[in-house]
């Protein structure tokens, strides 16, 4: 069974995943929670956290080009799954200082290791890919998803018994052992010329230069950035929905659960649903029920309702993510395969974030609610359906 080089490679990835993530989880999903918890205002703890979202968007094309330039995703992983391991452990002893600036310095740590690795990680699939295309990246990225949802439930639970600490402790302990599984895992190659010389490595303003001279990756960056920007803001806008609603915190982690589960399914048949539908069909289809999430979210009255609604994450991140670096396997650059990637995730991710919380909060501070704030982001949404469309018609992709 594990003759198989992709089906190796698949599953050494899904265990590289696994602890990532549920590590991951421990930290990010309960920071806000376990700052005020230790005594910081509302406005302080949102605010660290907007304040790392913007190192993590820096921090991400640095690590990519450091990987394109020097070290492979696989070294440059390792060192950061370190760090991050270090600085979680860490982080209860910070808390319990009662210094702000300590803690503040931790979490810088955790967002420059941690957040790092997710792209770099993808880096490395999309690198394996582009040598075996038969590699399900869905299915490798599902599992993250699905140790994201055990791991929000897990990690709960243990606050509630044992108090924040324990659940760091947790994290780290994961975190630990995904850098076992990185050591493992074989590195993704870069090609060689024929005449047998090593492949030039690209300057930093060289290989940024050739990653936007791709019509299609800047195309797919703007549809994703669109799309992802509404994406953001749900994450925000549902815990103020389930708490107008009259919901509790535990319904807030029922609709947390419910959207990274939701993910899994599609994800893992993602591979499949690609090769039968192609890559254009799916990014349409997905970038139209953006659009429909948004507005029948908006019209929900009921916790339940809500969290029903979470479930449309399967069709639309689960399938934005793998169609995405699917299609990254296929027009990026090996020589800057890393910044490519790591440029995306922090547009995509860290920058939407950080816009979407911006205008949500302006939004609000303006009068709007938060159901009438999701019609905005609707419009965001919409757009990426016409830049997609506008692909389709323009034989871009």
């Amino acid at each position: 069974m594990l003759n198989n080089p992709v089906r190796r490679l698949t599953i050494h990835g899904m265990m590289l995943q696994i602890p990532y993530w549920f590590g991951c989880c421990t930290y990010f999903a309960f920071i806000v929670t376990t700052l005020i918890e230790h005594g910081w205002a509302d406005s302080s703890a949102t605010g660290a956290v907007t304040a790392m979202a913007v190192i993590s968007m820096l921090a991400q094309p640095v690590g990519g080009y450091i990987s394109d330039r020097f070290l492979s995703e696989k070294k440059l992983s390792v060192l950061l799954l370190v760090m991050t391991t270090v600085c979680i452990l860490l982080l209860p002893l910070s808390l319990g200082s009662g210094s702000k600036v300590l803690v503040l310095v931790n979490m810088a740590g955790i967002t420059v290791s941690a957040t790092q690795v997710g792209g770099l990680i993808d880096a490395w699939i999309v690198g394996l890919k582009q040598e075996y295309p038969s590699i399900n990246y869905g299915l490798i990225r599902g599992t993250g998803s699905l140790a994201f949802s055990v791991s929000a439930q897990v990690a709960g639970l243990a606050t509630i018994a044992f108090g924040h600490s324990a659940r760091l402790w947790i994290g780290g302990g994961s975190v630990l052992l995904a850098i076992f599984a990185a050591l493992t895992f074989r590195p993704a190659r870069r090609d060689r010329p024929t005449d047998g010389k090593p492949i030039r490595k690209l300057g930093g303003k060289e290989a940024f230069k050739l990653v936007f001279a791709s019509k299609q990756y800047k195309l797919l960056l703007s549809v994703s950035f669109c799309l992802m920007l509404s994406n953001a803001a749900m994450m925000t806008l549902n815990q103020l929905l389930i708490r107008d609603f009259g919901g509790t915190t535990a319904q807030t982690g029922t609709a947390t659960a419910v959207m990274s589960g939701s993910e899994v399914p599609m994800m893992f048949f993602m591979a499949v649903i690609l090769k039968k539908v192609g890559f254009k069909r799916l990014l349409l289809f997905c970038s139209t029920v953006y659009v429909v999430r948004m507005l029948v979210t908006a019209s929900v009255t009921t916790v339940n309702g809500l969290i029903s609604t979470q479930l449309m994450q399967g069709l639309t991140f689960a399938v934005l993510v793998p169609v995405a670096m699917s299609y990254l396997s296929r027009i990026v650059d090996e020589r800057v395969r890393s910044t490519a990637v790591t440029t995306y995730a922090a547009i995509t991710a860290s920058l939407t974030g950080i816009l979407g919380n911006l205008i949500t909060s302006s939004l609000l501070a303006t009068g709007f609610s938060a159901q009438t704030a999701l019609i905005v982001f609707a419009c965001s949404a919409f757009v990426g359906f016409s830049l997609t469309l506008y692909g389709v018609l323009r034989k871009i992709w």
